[in-house]
């Protein structure tokens, strides 16, 4: 399978919070949390917006990811680290964890759109089947990312997990994280402008019809404004006429859109509305479908997402949550064997790099068939079993179909990590995972 992978690849630097480092600098530098911290804000300023936010999702034991206004806005974050866990430089960006995911995987060709292509960003995209499309003597040809280095300026990330269990004293409150989870602080330029490499595009447009998907994501950065006076939608725009245009040149191109965190409601709704007049398939995680909702069960997706694909018009939408992936299909798009076999490949992924910080066939498939050690989350199977006596489902495999008039629904569980590596990059890695299974099912 030879495939795309849109807009946006960086490097992560990941580093893991100390509860009592946290803690002590609160002490020391923090003096009223009430007005200090006040309310949480949606972006990166100084280091009282990011121990504002790290607080609030320690407390929930969620993710997020938010803009910096410029990397000395959190200069003193390296005292929270703890001792030995980080920071780290790691493969970043949804179409980067995706790309490295597809290689892994299988797939003969992964082309992924690199903003900003140092040495240190090459070393990192180092799949096989990774190619980067160079101009060389007036004609565009694929290399190796090692081969194609241009500039050595770094698209960075910071990334801070926290695990379960982590816990911080502030203000006379005790916070201890529910679940393992991050906090991105991003400072990104080109990404955020969804800067477009001129040989990706120029090849991608050339060769469209030798593709067979095209994965897009990274559009969850867009700004209102940008510093040239644009906003938007003058950014949005000519993505949108190009995937309708590799659409027109290429039918049988299948095209994923993954969500991402967005900051501002109208971006997203702007978006969303936008892409999914060309894209096959929408995904997203299940506080970005349900807006930080509180009732995160599969029959609660299931009737939202029954609602939601019919007023956007695709073929397919997924839920991706910590316990379980929901999948809502036209009957004609793929047959439910089929799909749960597509969501226990991505779940697998997802799991072995979770356990392990890498992603292979032969991890995924001991994690299928269990001899990894790594078990079925709990909850998601319990969720299962109420679907299929909710919606009178059929069990196939690990997961459970049911009908739903002229769509399908599948729901499978997801795999148990107890002590992740790594808790980035899982909802990319089971996207690009269940995408490339998928597209060898339909191909079938």
């Amino acid at each position: 399978m030879n495939i795309l992978c849109c807009y946006n690849v960086n490097i992560d630097s990941v580093g893991t919070i100390d509860g009592d480092r946290v803690t002590n600098y609160l002490k020391n530098h923090v003096k009223s949390k009430s007005r200090e911290i006040g309310d949480l804000p949606d972006r990166i300023s100084n280091m009282t917006d990011f121990l504002a936010l790290l607080l609030a999702h320690t407390r929930n034991g969620t993710g997020g990811e938010y803009l910096l206004e410029t990397p000395d806005a959190i200069s003193e974050s390296s005292l929270l680290i703890r001792d030995g866990v980080g920071p780290v430089q790691r493969l970043g960006g949804n179409a980067g964890i995706a790309a490295s995911t597809l290689s892994a995987l299988g797939a003969t060709t992964v082309i992924p759109n690199v903003a900003s292509l140092s040495q240190t960003q090459a070393d990192l995209l180092c799949g096989d089947a990774i190619r980067i499309p160079v101009e060389r003597d007036g004609e565009i040809i694929l290399l190796k990312p090692r081969d194609a280095v241009r500039g050595d300026e770094d698209a960075i990330h910071y990334v801070f997990d926290f695990t379960r269990g982590t816990e911080v004293r502030s203000a006379g409150e005790v916070i201890v994280a529910p679940d393992n989870n991050r906090v991105i602080a991003t400072y990104d330029p080109k990404n955020i402008a969804m800067h477009i490499d001129p040989a990706f595009k120029e090849f991608s447009d050339a060769h469209i019809e030798e593709m067979d998907g095209v994965l897009v994501s990274g559009l969850h950065l867009l700004r209102s404004r940008y510093p040239d006076g644009s906003t938007y939608p003058d950014r949005l725009n000519p993505i949108i006429d190009e995937l309708r245009s590799w659409k027109s040149s290429n039918p049988d191109l299948a095209i994923h859109f993954e969500s991402g965190d967005f900051l501002d409601g109208g971006i997203c709704d702007h978006v969303i509305s936008c892409v999914s007049d060309v894209v096959d398939s929408i995904g997203m995680n299940e506080d970005e479908f349900l807006c930080g909702g509180l009732n995160v069960s599969a029959e609660k997706i299931i009737e939202e997402a029954e609602r939601s694909i019919n007023s956007l018009g695709v073929s397919r939408l997924c839920v991706h949550t910590r316990d379980f992936i929901v999948s809502i299909f036209e009957q004609s798009y793929i047959d439910c064997a089929s799909e749960i076999d597509a969501l226990s490949f991505g779940a697998s992924a997802s799991a072995a790099r979770a356990e392990t910080g890498r992603v292979d066939r032969a991890l995924s498939d001991a994690v299928i068939s269990g001899i990894s050690g790594i078990a079925p989350s709990e909850k998601g199977a319990h969720e299962c079993a109420i679907v299929q006596e909710r919606f009178a489902g059929k069990r196939v495999e690990n997961g459970v179909c049911v009908e739903l008039g002229e769509y399908l629904a599948c729901v499978v569980p997801s795999f148990w990590c107890a002590h992740p590596v790594t808790t980035v990059g899982m909802g990319d890695t089971m996207t690009a995972a269940v995408f490339l299974r998928e597209l060898l099912n339909r191909k079938q």
